[in-house]
């Protein structure tokens, strides 16, 4: 949905990395990951800083999460994307 702005995605089970690009790019954006978080923050969703080359953003739920749980997680990750790429 955002090949755009994701270089690639890799992770097993609930441990997931996200590499986020310069739009239309295969070039890293550390600006944007930075971005994603802090919106993600101010919204009420916690994640690791970007690691790695900074471009990178770690998903990695309680192994206990519930479905709803989770959806409602992605749901405002996605709403940070969408914010932080307008």
């Amino acid at each position: 949905k955002y090949s755009n702005v994701i270089g690639h995605v890799r992770g097993v089970g609930l441990i997931w990395g996200i590499v986020f690009t310069k739009n239309g790019t295969k070039e890293i954006d550390p600006d944007l990951a930075h971005d994603i978080v802090r919106i993600s923050i101010e919204k009420g969703l916690l994640f690791f800083a970007p690691v790695g080359s900074g471009a990178t953003i770690k998903i990695c739920p309680p192994l206990v999460i519930t479905e709803e749980a989770l959806k409602e997680g992605l749901e405002v990750f996605e709403q940070a994307i969408i914010e932080a790429i307008s």
